[in-house]
Formats: C-alpha cells, sequence, structure tokens
C-alpha cells in the first residue's frame, strides 16, 4: 500500500490499539502456549527491553478480530506469551520492529483484543501497542504482516517499560532556531554495555546502543550554530547522528571542559538528531549527567561567546565592541576592531552571535560600520542637546580583556577631562573613565545614556616613559559623536537624536540601557 492511503489507515488502527475490539476469531487461541516462547516479567524488570526473535504473518485475517485489525496472523497458538506481575508503576509497551510492513495484535489479561499497524511517524511501519495502566497477568501476542506476502520474515518483538524501541530513551524535544530557555536540559543516566565504537568507527567509551537517550527535532536551522554538551561528574562521551545519517563523536571538549564532551554544529540542518551519552570506561556507567542544546557558548568556556556560525575553518584571532544604532541592525565600532577580518559576528549578551556584513570603513577616522540581521527593540540614541563640556560626567561600556574579565560586559565612568586629543586633535574627546583592550568601538555615554563619543585609544604609556620620560596614568580617548554622526550621514545610516531635555539617570540605568545595544565582535581569519 502506498504511504499516503497508509497513513489514513494507520488512524484508524491507532484508535483501535486505545481500546477494546470485539468480536472473536475461532482460530485463535489466547489460551494456546506461544509459539516461539512464554516469558514471566515483573515491573522494573531487566534488562529493559526484552527482546525475542519471531517470524511474522499467518494465513488468517487479523480483520476477522474487529474493526481497526488489519493484516495476516498465525492461527490458534500466539506467537508470544508474556506473564506481567507487579504492575502500577510503568506503562507496558510492546512493539514490533523489524524490516517487513507488521501488524500486532495482543490479547489482555480480561480477554480484550488490541490491535495496531503503524505505531508512529519515527517508527515507520512498525507497530506497537501501550498499556497505560497494565493489569497482571497473560498477554498472549500475535506478529501479523501488512501484506500477505510479507509472511516468514524474521523480526524483533520487544516489550518494554521504557518507551517505543525508536524513540530516544530519555525523550526528545522539538526546537526552532533562536529556541529559549537556552540552554535547553535534560538529565540523562549516562553508559551502557555495548562499545560506542560499534555505532560509528573512532567513538570512544560505552553506551545503550539499543536506542538513543535523547532526540532534537531542530527546525529554521541556518542562523546558528547548535551545540550538545555533557556535564557531571562522570567522566562521559557524547555520540551524535545528524538528520542525514552522519555520525559525530567527542570525548573531552576542551581543556576547560574537563571530561565533558561536546559536538558543534557550525552549520546545522533541519532534522532528527538522535543523542548517546556514554562513559569513557565500562565500570563508571550510571553515573547521572546533564546534556546541554544550546546556542549559545559552552557551560564551562568562561568567554560566554558562542560558537562561530559558518564552519568554514577560520579561527577567533581578536575581539572588540560595537553597538547598533539604528532599527535595523546597523553596528558601529572603529575600522581597528574590523581590519583584516575574514568573518565578523556580533553578540549582545544573553543573545546569540550573529554574521554581520562590512559596510564601510575608515582609517583615518577609525570607524566602521557593519550590518546585521538584527532588528532591535532598543538602540543608541546621540546626544540630540549641546556638546558636552570639559568636566561632564561620562559612562563606558564594553567587552574588555576577552576570557579574562567578565563576560557580561564592564562599567567605567569618569568625567571629559579634554575636549581635544593628543596634538590638539579636535575629532578626540580626552576621559577619566578606564578602558581596556576589547573596549575599543564601545559607546561613550552621558548621564541621561546617550553617545558622546566612540571609545578609540589610550595613551601609549611606553612613548611618553621613551621621549618624555613621564609616565601617563588613564589618559583615555574617544572619537567625537558629531564625527560619528557625519560617518553614519555619509553611509546613509537613519540615526537617532534623544530629546535635548533628556535629565541625568543613576549610573546603573545608565547601565542596564547600554547592555540593551551594546555587543561584542569577534574577528575570525
Amino acid at each position: 500500500m502506498s504511504m499516503s492511503i497508509k497513513q489514513r489507515v494507520t488512524a484508524l488502527a491507532v484508535l483501535a490499539a486505545l481500546g477494546a475490539v470485539p468480536g472473536l476469531a475461532a482460530s485463535q487461541n489466547p489460551g494456546a502456549r506461544g509459539r516461539y516462547g512464554v516469558v514471566s516479567l515483573a515491573s522494573d524488570f531487566r534488562p529493559d527491553p526484552h527482546v525475542v526473535a519471531v517470524v511474522a504473518g499467518g494465513s488468517d485475517s487479523a480483520s476477522q478480530l474487529g474493526t481497526g485489525c488489519v493484516g495476516f496472523i498465525s492461527n490458534e497458538r500466539p506467537d508470544y506469551e508474556l506473564n506481567y506481575a507487579n504492575p502500577g508503576r510503568h506503562r507496558l509497551g510492546i512493539y514490533v520492529d523489524g524490516d517487513t510492513d507488521t501488524t500486532l495484535v495482543v490479547n489482555d489479561p480480561s480477554g480484550r483484543w488490541f490491535c495496531n499497524d503503524d505505531f508512529s511517524a519515527r517508527g515507520g511501519v512498525n507497530p506497537g501497542i501501550v498499556f497505560d495502566d497494565p493489569a497482571a497477568g497473560n498477554y498472549d501476542i500475535w506478529v501479523g504482516t501488512y501484506e500477505r506476502s510479507g509472511t516468514g520474515a524474521e523480526v524483533n518483538l520487544i516489550i518494554s517499560e521504557a518507551g517505543p524501541p525508536w524513540e530516544p530513551m530519555f525523550g526528545t524535544v522539538e526546537l526552532s532556531a533562536n529556541f529559549s530557555p537556552d540552554p535547553h536540559t535534560v538529565d540523562i543516566i549516562a553508559g551502557g554495555p555495548v562499545r560506542a565504537d560499534t555505532l560509528a568507527e573512532g567513538c570512544a567509551g560505552y553506551v545503550n546502543a539499543d536506542r538513543a537517550d535523547y532526540g532534537v527535532a531542530y527546525s529554521e536551522a541556518g542562523r546558528y550554530s547548535l551545540s550538545m554538551f555533557v556535564e557531571g561528574e562522570t567522566d562521559s562521551t557524547l555520540v551524535v547522528k545528524d538528520p542525514s545519517g552522519r555520525w559525530y563523536c567527542n570525548d573531552d571538549f576542551s581543556d576547560a571542559a574537563g571530561y565533558n564532551p561536546g559536538v558543534v554544529f557550525s552549520d546545522p540542518v533541519d532534522g532528527f538528531y538522535s543523542v548517546w551519552v556514554g562513559t569513557y570506561s565500562e565500570e563508571s556507567l550510571g553515573g547521572t549527567v546533564s546534556l546541554m542544546v544550546t546556542e549559545l557558548a559552552p557551560p564551562w568556556d568562561e568567554s560566554g561567546v558562542s560558537p562561530a556560525p559558518g564552519g568554514d575553518g577560520t579561527e577567533l584571532v581578536a575581539s572588540g565592541t560595537g553597538f547598533l544604532v539604528s532599527r535595523t541592525g546597523h553596528v558601529l565600532t572603529n575600522h581597528h576592531v574590523i581590519e583584516g577580518c575574514t568573518r565578523l559576528t556580533f553578540q549582545i549578551r544573553g543573545d546569540l552571535a550573529v554574521e554581520t556584513d562590512l559596510l564601510a570603513s575608515n582609517q583615518m577616522t577609525d570607524l566602521a560600520l557593519l550590518k546585521t540581521s538584527l532588528a532591535p527593540a532598543d538602540f543608541a540614541r546621540f546626544r540630540g542637546g549641546a556638546s558636552v563640556r570639559l568636566g561632564d560626567e561620562i559612562v563606558v561600556y564594553g567587552f574588555p580583556l576577552l576570557g579574562d574579565l567578565s563576560s557580561q560586559g564592564n562599567l567605567t565612568y569618569g568625567i571629559v577631562s579634554a575636549l581635544s586629543g593628543i596634538n590638539d586633535d579636535l575629532s578626540r574627546l580626552q576621559m577619566t573613565a578606564q578602558i581596556q583592550p576589547g573596549n575599543s568601538g564601545g559607546p561613550v555615554m552621558d548621564r541621561a545614556g546617550q553617545i558622546v563619543g566612540v571609545v578609540v585609544e589610550t595613551a601609549n604609556n611606553e612613548y611618553f616613559e621613551r621621549e618624555r620620560s613621564a609616565s601617563t596614568q588613564n589618559v583615555n580617548f574617544a572619537i567625537r559623536d558629531s564625527l560619528a554622526r557625519s560617518f553614519l550621514e555619509t553611509n546613509n545610516v537613519g540615526y537617532e537624536l534623544a530629546p535635548s531635555d533628556a535629565g541625568p539617570l543613576a549610573i546603573a540605568d545608565v547601565a542596564e540601557r547600554a547592555r540593551q545595544f551594546t555587543g561584542i565582535i569577534l574577528c575570525y581569519r
């Protein structure tokens, strides 16, 4: 039968599996001993799943048992018999897994009949029946084939309290790009009895090979990297099969990660990712660890920088600061921040790193304009009143010394200490707010949170010690806002001015505002 027709039949068959099917064909004898054996299992049985090979199909039409039953089954004796004891704690599932299009018929301890053809989309043409509140007693099981011609194929009959064999052991999550909360975290019992290299060559550790531990159904791929990390006290390993069927393995992700593994998909695709969490040694299986699915940085990465999208082999070589200056995602920064970069990303803390395009750059003014796909709810606005005066208070926000200082951003404040730069350069302001490498390109704000400059440089102490025999202390410079505005106008960016009568804010409020539009710029080569 074609898949489209089959799907319509499946809907009816699932309903049949959920309730009793009236009628009984005389040739099926629930009291007879199972053709392929009898098993006695109590709730919490081990190993789970219990698996037995059976030959599917027969000469009798299952439709004789009632509406919703399909396929062909053996006459008289059931194929298998389950004696189930101590029920009540778990659901009881009976499934068939094989290459043949099979069906399933079960007679429960009360004498009711249940039938199923196709259990779920991921199960393909495999059937299954789940008893949500199983009773103690005998379950007589027939494994049929959808077509009479399929009779004689060997398949696996699976009895489990842990769910269908084609579904991950600890569940499945559906995530779309830019999902929240990020990371998505789930507890997993790590390890299993099978060497991971039986799943894919080169994989380390021991896993439960019968089924994946977790599944991630991912959609709207393309904007961000997708990563999976494991964190816990157990020395764990990680195996992932992507939607194309390609395998990825990792033991220890990085020095900072310790024994924790991770797999990063720099260019993920839509589809289903099957995840196995293993243990490095056979003796350490059974420990509980956290599996994290994220579009951000590894949990042990102090920089907080998300993996770079693109997957083109470039490396992170430098970082700086930039800030959003329009509703359409324009970012202003320094020329020296982006100089020589083959790829640039921009990331506001708590959000995702996005690729940027370089629209314009001017070495003389040391300004650069980037374009992102962002449509920010808030962005920087330039001072709309009079220019800053000598002694005015200013606030600087940025991301200095990546990996050493706080990844959440750093705030400093001071005053305007001169209205020109070195050699009376009128394109600059001098300020006492402290800056470090990585602050370059960040916003300089007045006490109303309005942009009055762009951080650019600090005095070269080595030069002054050598040439002037003097040590500079806290001599820092910013590009004047008038020059930055002229640069934006030249490049047709619709920036905005703040109201001229805006009153002063607490420094903490200025910081909160700056965090909404200021981000870290990463330079890759």
